[in-house]
Parts: C-alpha cells; sequence; structure tokens
C-alpha cells in the first residue's frame, strides 16, 4: 500500500515541477466540471467510474461498465455561460476510453478605445476544449491515464489555439480505497491574433496539478484533493451519500479561493438516466451559480 502510495506522491512531485504554472488564458477552462463533481468542491481526482471524471484524471474512466455520456450546463454570474459533453466506455478488460467537449461563452463584453460613457460596441468571448484518451489497466490495482486536446480561444476578432495533454494515475488500495494524482492541461503557451492587427502576448495554458483520496463506506464517500492552480495550492473536501438507492446529497468545500468556498449537490436516478445538481456561491458580490448534469448510461 504505502509503496505504491508514495509512488503516486513521488509522481505528482514530478509532473508539477517539470512545466511552469499557468498564469492567464483560458480563465473559464479551469472552473470545476459536473454537478457531481462541483457539489463534492472538486475532490474528484480518485473518484473512478463517472464520465466527467477524466476532467480531473485522465485515469478515472477506469471500471466504468458501460457506455455513459453526460451533459452539462451551468450559468455563471447570469451572463456567462458553460456546456460540457462527456463521455467514457469500457474498451477492453483492461482498457477504457473518454473524451470530452467543453465550450464556455461570454456575452456583450463592452468594448472601448479611451474613456468614455458609452461603449464604442459589444463583444462575446468564447473558449473550446475537445479532448480525446485512453485509461489502461497497468496492474490489477493501478491504472495509467492519458489525454490529448485542443484548446481554442477567440475574443472579438482575436484568435488563437494549442495543443495539450492530460496524465494520470489511479491506485486501488482497496475495494475502499482510491489514490489518484494527475496534471491536466500541459501545453504550450499560444497567443491571440487577427488579420492586420498585432498580435496579443504568450497566454499560459491552465495547467492544473492535483493529488488526493477517495473512501468509501456503504453508502458514503469522503475525498480530499491538494490542487495547485496558477501557483497557488488549495485544498478540497467533499462527501456524498445515498440516501436511497435513487437519491444522494453531497457538499464540499474548497480552501485558500478568494471567491469561493462551500458547495452542495444532489443526483436523482431514473432507471439508467441521472439528474445531477450542484449549488455553487461565490463571496465578493459575485452571486450563486447553479449547475446541472444528465448522465444516459447504455
Amino acid at each position: 500500500m504505502w509503496k505504491y502510495t508514495s509512488f503516486l506522491l513521488v509522481a505528482f512531485c514530478l509532473i508539477a515541477s517539470a512545466s511552469p504554472m499557468a498564469q492567464d488564458g483560458l480563465a473559464l477552462m479551469k472552473v470545476e466540471v459536473g454537478a457531481r463533481a462541483s457539489g463534492m468542491g472538486g475532490a474528484f481526482v480518485s473518484v473512478a467510474a463517472d464520465p466527467n471524471s477524466s476532467a480531473y484524471n485522465p485515469a478515472g474512466a477506469a471500471n466504468t461498465k458501460q457506455f455513459a455520456a453526460s451533459l452539462g450546463h451551468n450559468t455563471y454570474w447570469s451572463d456567462i455561460r458553460i456546456e460540457t459533453a462527456y463521455l467514457a466506455s469500457n474498451f477492453t478488460n483492461r482498457s477504457w476510453i473518454h473524451g470530452g467537449i467543453r465550450y464556455a461563452a461570454v456575452s456583450d463584453l463592452e468594448s472601448r478605445v479611451g474613456p468614455s460613457s458609452q461603449p464604442d460596441g459589444l463583444f462575446d468571448a468564447h473558449d473550446v476544449s475537445f479532448k480525446g484518451g485512453l485509461a489502461y489497466r497497468l496492474t490489477s490495482k493501478l491504472t495509467a491515464g492519458v489525454a490529448f486536446g485542443w484548446f481554442i480561444e477567440k475574443i472579438d476578432l482575436y484568435r488563437g489555439s494549442a495543443f495539450n495533454a492530460d496524465l494520470g494515475l489511479l491506485y486501488e488500495v482497496n475495494p475502499n480505497i482510491n489514490v489518484g494524482a494527475s496534471v491536466v492541461n500541459l501545453g504550450p503557451d499560444f497567443s491571440l491574433s487577427t488579420a492586420g492587427r498585432p498580435g496579443t502576448e504568450d497566454i499560459s495554458l491552465p495547467t492544473t496539478y492535483r493529488l488526493g483520496g477517495s473512501y468509501r463506506y456503504d453508502n458514503y464517500l469522503g475525498a480530499l484533493d491538494l490542487v495547485i492552480i496558477d501557483d497557488e495550492l488549495h485544498a478540497h473536501l467533499g462527501a456524498e451519500g445515498w440516501l436511497q438507492e435513487f437519491v444522494a446529497l453531497r457538499s464540499g468545500y474548497m480552501v485558500n479561493y478568494d471567491s469561493k468556498n462551500f458547495t452542495a449537490g444532489a443526483s436523482f436516478v431514473r432507471r439508467n438516466f441521472t439528474v445531477e445538481y450542484a449549488f455553487v456561491p461565490y463571496g465578493n458580490n459575485l452571486g450563486t451559480t447553479h449547475l446541472f448534469n444528465l448522465t444516459v448510461t447504455l
């Protein structure tokens, strides 16, 4: 047990030192994905067999027993929306495929050349992420995962894109305890450009490093993640409990953020359909966010 736990810790430290931390760019791609994960405070790097798991750890598709797809809709601060679609499926008895699309949009941003009481015009900003990958069981307990994708950002007339990759490990200590480590959104800097105008300075990808574990007891799940993003260390805690076979409640807490901490959520299951909801209040007068997911298994 300690041998593989130490291995995951060392792997996380080596990966974290392999490239510079993200400073800016693609800010909406840093938001937690999936109502279930968001309701648990984003503590999801060691949670497997969920179609949204690959957004946190490309090895998270492990143990998916059948095809599962999850469609999500998130609204932030009334003028920001994020749409997601993630899927996972068993491929062979030792491998699983997974993929996802994330689209974020901010509408009616004001454009000004200089100080003025009225804007010169309005414009939109769009971020898009496409990813696909594979999780492969190396041993009876250890699974490795990888994903490759493409980021596209468009702000008014300016556009840029960049290739990126995710790496992850998932270790099953025993049937009740998982440990996971991942780095997501590794890739080169990019810039925004448009014809006839100077381009922007280099923009870093939203690279995120996670290390965490989860413990399941009967119908209850607890999880803890350590997350490094923008050169800062954060702790994410989450809990989930199934009250009945078709109803679950969850809560979470995120430490060392300026505007977010407490989260909550619920799931309702009807046959092969699951409706998930998360409630994420923000501080500093930023309002409240509501996330919805519809997950289908076939």
